[in-house]
């Protein structure tokens, strides 16, 4: 699900009473129509450094498109967001997707079943004035579908750390290590349970009315996952984790209360810095030697260090290049649009709570005064300098 779903600013407003359609592109017009629109999105939008066969055309295109499924939806005749979904056995999938993805282990579940297929979501992506629209739900509605009509049991993605609070809240789970992608960065695998109605009840998730429908579902598909993907167990969901069960985890790995820890949580109260940090927040982890950050990549959220050790490739205004926990890393993304200025890569096993730039917005509509607070600290913090890489909020 390696994507672009930006929030929109607040002036920005979706125009009201359109027909929005889904559809699955079949002409050569269609198609070269949704290619135009990445190439606009994440080349033209983003200034993301992509390997594609453009020859000036601005298109965005690669050979998983020569099989995929390409979706679209319209708000009346206007492409307004585009997705693919690749369904296919183990062998129909790159080398390199089979072992991001850990493909080999997930056909474990197909022993003694023939011809049972995969999925992949990529090139998910919604136009600036429509990501506070039903768009990416329609899209993401049709995938599941398209999944339920092939019998695939696991469709997967490769998520961007800032949209995970997104994709938990759909049904998504994390697992695995993370991996790189070249013009995309460091992206969590994430695996969508099709049959797992159960977790998508619980979560409230916007597909369950749609999941609840269906008659023929594998219920072991659930047990199985955490039998073989133990480490799934451990990982803090964003959608379950209560605000006093993040604070308690954060408290541990920091050894001290966050608004104490954090410099950009100075001055609120605890209770103010539980709301943010809940809201917005996410945990994830990271393992030695990954690229968490690439120069020159967009930053669309604030980055803070919770446990592990951070090697940044230049040194700060302090004469180091070590990141302490507490202390956010990167550019901070949260308002506007800004892109990293060095690379840092993780030399231990690490924790990072995420600040998404995706939950940022509603929770500064619904909170102003304390995200005014967090803005007012970051601002202090950039302009005294120091061990991070800060450039604008």
């Amino acid at each position: 699900m390696n994507n672009n779903l930006q929030p929109t600013k607040p002036d920005q407003k979706v125009i009201p009473e359109r027909v929005f359609t889904v559809g699955i592109a079949s002409t050569a017009k269609e198609k070269t129509e949704i290619y135009q629109f990445r190439y606009s999105i994440y080349v033209e939008e983003m200034s993301r450094q992509l390997r594609s066969p453009d020859n000036g055309e601005k298109l965005l295109y690669d050979e998983m498109d020569e099989w995929g499924v390409l979706l679209y939806v319209k708000a009346d005749s206007e492409l307004i967001g585009v997705s693919r979904i690749n369904i296919g056995l183990l062998q129909n999938f790159h080398p390199d997707i089979i072992t991001s993805l850990s493909l080999k282990k997930f056909q474990n579940f197909y022993t003694g079943k023939k011809d049972q297929k995969f999925g992949l979501i990529t090139k998910l992506m919604v136009s600036p004035l429509y990501r506070n629209s039903p768009a990416l739900y329609l899209l993401m509605a049709k995938a599941y579908e398209l999944s339920c009509e092939h019998r695939v049991q696991f469709t997967f993605g490769g998520c961007n750390f800032y949209l995970l609070r997104l994709y938990e809240e759909i049904g998504v789970r994390r697992f695995g290590e993370n991996f790189q992608d070249p013009g995309y960065g460091l992206l969590a695998p994430v695996v969508w349970l099709i049959d797992d109605i159960e977790h998508m009840r619980k979560l409230h998730s916007p597909f369950y009315r749609l999941a609840r429908k269906r008659e023929a579902v594998n219920k072991q598909v659930a047990d199985w996952f955490f039998t073989d993907f133990s480490e799934a167990s451990s990982v803090i969901n964003s959608q379950l984790v209560t605000e006093e069960e993040l604070w308690t985890v954060l408290c541990t790995r920091l050894g001290d209360s966050p608004n104490k820890a954090m410099p950009i949580l100075q001055g609120l109260s605890e209770a103010d810095a539980k709301k943010f940090l809940h809201k917005c927040g996410l945990v994830t982890q990271c393992h030695a030697n990954d690229q968490i950050i690439t120069s020159g990549d967009p930053s669309n959220e604030l980055n803070i260090l919770l446990s592990g050790e951070l090697h940044a490739s230049s040194l700060s205004e302090s004469g180091t290049n070590r990141i302490l926990p507490g202390q956010h890393f990167g550019s901070v993304g949260l308002v506007d649009h800004t892109s990293h200025t060095q690379d840092i890569v993780a030399v231990t096993l690490t924790e990072i709570l995420v600040l998404s730039r995706m939950a940022f917005p509603k929770f500064r509509h619904r909170y102003p005064g304390i995200t005014n607070h967090v803005l007012e600290n970051l601002s202090h913090i950039i302009k005294k300098g120091g061990p991070n890489d800060a450039t604008q909020a």
